[in-house]
This record gives C-alpha cells, structure tokens and sequence, in this order.
C-alpha cells in the first residue's frame, strides 16, 4: 500500500535523501508573489503554494518582509530606532523613476557617509531593483570601527515569531530561517558591488576587515535563532561566486571560511543548512560535500549557469540534497506546459529513484511567468513519476 505523505515528511525525507512517494517540488516563487500579489510574507508565499501543490519551504525573515535585525547598509529606508548612540542625519531626493538618499552616521567612533540610488520596480532595472552605491559607506580602513555600530540586536520577538509561525505551517511544510548580512546576500554592501571585486586585489585587508563584520554579525543572528531550537538555516552566497566574477582562488581565500563558520554552527546545533546560489556553482561542491552542507539549492543549468544535474547527482547526489535544477526563464517565464513537461521528465531520467530531490527551480521566477506554468510544475511531477 502506498503511503501519501504531507508535504513535511516529503521535504524531510529528501533533506535525508530517503525514499518518498513523490519527489517534492518547490520552485522559488518570491518575485512572482511579490510582482502579483505585492507582499512575499510568509503567509503569502504559503497560499501560492497550496494554490499550486508545491511542497512549503516558507523563507522566513526574508529582507524584503521583516528580517531579524533590519540591515540599515543594505537599506536606506529603514526607521533607525535600535541604533543607540548613532547620530543619524538623512536627505532624500524624490525622482520619478528613483529615489536618492544622502546619509551620514555619527558614531562614537567616527562618521559614515554614503549615498544610494534606488529604482522604482519595473522602470528598467526589473521588479525588484537592489539600492545602486554612488557612494560607498566605507572608504577606508579606518572606517571599520564606525561600521560595527551600525549593526542592530536582534530583534527580541523574532524567534517567538518564528515559532508561532511554524506551528501554524505544521504538517503543510517546513519553516526556513532565511539569513541576509552574511557576505553572500548583502554583507558586503558597506563596499558595493565594484569596490568588493577591486578590493580583492588593491586593498584585500579592508575586504578581509568587511567581511568580518558582517560575518559576525551573521553568526550572532543565527545562533540567536538556533538556541531558540529552530531546526532549518537557509543562506543565500550569491554575491561570493565565479557569476558575480569572483576568481576560484579569491573564492578560496575570503569566502570559504566564512560559509565553514558559518556552516559548521549550524551543524552544531543538529539542524538543516540549506546553500543558495544562482549562478555557476559545480566547482563548489567538493568543499560543501566535505562540510557536511544538507541541502544545495540553485543548480542553474546550461547556458546561463554550469550546474549539469545528471554529473552533480552522480557525484555528490549520496551526501547531498539537490534542489531546484530547473531553468526559471526558458523553461518558465518564457515556457510553455510542454517545456516544464520536458524539463521534467529530463530530470527523473537522470533521478530515476527521486531520492534526495526537491524539483525546483534555480532563481525565481519572474511575475511574467504564466499562472498555468506554476499549476504545470506539480501536474508534470505527478504525471512523471506515476508513469515509473
């Protein structure tokens, strides 16, 4: 007799790499919740996926919601109240397709000044525009002490927040913490993308000292959350891979051990750790194999990323738990239900058992992308695998 699963044995089963009455399915959905329906919070992203039969991983602390401790490097628009001590004086220039905010922090440590540009979504830099640094807030060296003030506490309801909320998803999926002020989503902001890269080369102590900042402060967010007895880590690297033009050896050198510390904590506590990127990431799965990392998500597949999934599960598919694999535009956005039925059945031919799957898909999908290619997903996995 065949056993249905709830989407949370599904999921679990996988993380574990056991068998399962179906590989679960789970697609990166946040844009295309937040350009339809205007908010990824987490009971939004929860509704689309009961409305389409995914599998839940509910991101959890999401930036774009209400994170553990707002990251004021990243965004210019946040209210300021938990920086104790910190002076802070703001201009902003409205603009039709921008806003620009002029910012100085006076710390007890010295004075910060920044200045970004922030498109409005859907006026030529896409749905979801990320803050342009005109003006890095660290310049220098001797700007590192003032940084560290600009990082808040925790905020205090958060894990009984989280715990609330993971007794409300229950049985219908599992609950991530999402992590953003690590290096790889938005750590290295105080540089800005450019600087980062020319740092690696021209002043690698004032990257290395970044870095550690940010780290840190990444760490004390997710042991706050793991003491707290919460079980499932989500962080995203993106910004740290050969995509974003970082060499193999300048990936070796300031990244890898900041994923190790990051990685080997959560372990400590027993829980999940799920690894996101959305770019080239083959040559990265020697070291997080040797980490012990449960879950990789991402594997974006030629031409735009290098992730061959039949190679990857060979290799490491015994150790790790693969999600995603799926290309969002051409088989999504720009697809059909014929190219997600392909896309499909491609991937159970080189997964023929499912074990340690999660169908999904390598970034997010964009609000373009048809309502009845996200239906078309779950249809195509039921169809494939009764057809085994």
């Amino acid at each position: 007799m065949t056993i249905t699963m709830t989407p949370r044995q599904r999921l679990l089963a996988a993380f574990s790499r056991k068998d399962t009455d179906r590989p679960a399915v789970m697609p990166n959905l946040i844009r295309w919740i937040r350009g339809r329906w205007g908010c990824p919070c987490e009971m939004h992203q929860l509704q689309a996926c009961e409305t389409f039969g995914f599998d839940a991983m509910i991101m959890y602390g999401l930036y774009l919601n209400h994170p553990m401790a707002t990251d004021y490097v990243y965004r210019p628009d946040g209210g300021y109240r938990d920086l104790p001590g910190v002076k802070i004086d703001i201009r902003v220039e409205n603009a039709t397709d921008q806003t620009i905010h002029i910012r100085q922090f006076h710390t007890p440590d010295g004075t910060l000044t920044d200045r970004i540009a922030w498109a409005r979504p859907d006026m030529g830099y896409g749905d979801g525009p990320n803050p342009h640094r005109e003006e890095p807030l660290v310049k220098s060296l001797d700007d590192i002490p003032a940084l560290k003030h600009l990082y808040p506490a925790p905020r205090k309801n958060f894990v009984t927040d989280l715990k609330l909320f993971s007794q409300i998803v229950g049985e219908r999926g599992v609950v991530e913490f999402l992590e953003g002020s690590n290096a790889g989503t938005w750590g290295m902001e105080a540089l800005g993308p450019e600087n980062m890269l020319i740092c690696a080369v021209d002043n690698k102590p004032l990257l290395h000292a970044v870095l550690r900042v940010c780290q840190d402060q990444h760490l004390r967010l997710l042991k706050t959350v793991l003491e707290s007895g919460h079980r499932h880590i989500a962080v995203s690297w993106f910004q740290c891979g050969p995509s974003v033009g970082w060499s193999p050896d300048h990936i070796k050198e300031f990244f890898h051990p900041l994923i190790r510390e990051s990685v080997q904590l959560v372990k400590n506590y027993g829980a999940y750790y799920r690894y996101q990127d959305d770019g080239r990431m083959t040559d990265i799965f020697p070291f997080l194999a040797d980490l012990g990392v449960d879950i990789v998500s991402g594997l974006q597949p030629p031409p735009v990323g290098d992730c061959v999934f039949g190679e990857i599960r060979k290799k490491w598919g015994n150790k790790i738990c693969l999600m995603g694999a799926l290309d969002p535009i051409y088989v999504f956005e720009r697809g059909n239900q014929q190219t997600i039925q392909q896309a499909v059945e491609a991937l159970f031919t080189q997964a023929p058992d499912g074990r340690g799957l999660v169908v999904g898909t390598a970034e997010a999908f964009g609000p373009d992308t048809p309502e009845e290619c996200l239906y078309a997903l779950s249809r195509a996995v039921q169809t494939c695998w009764q057809k085994k």
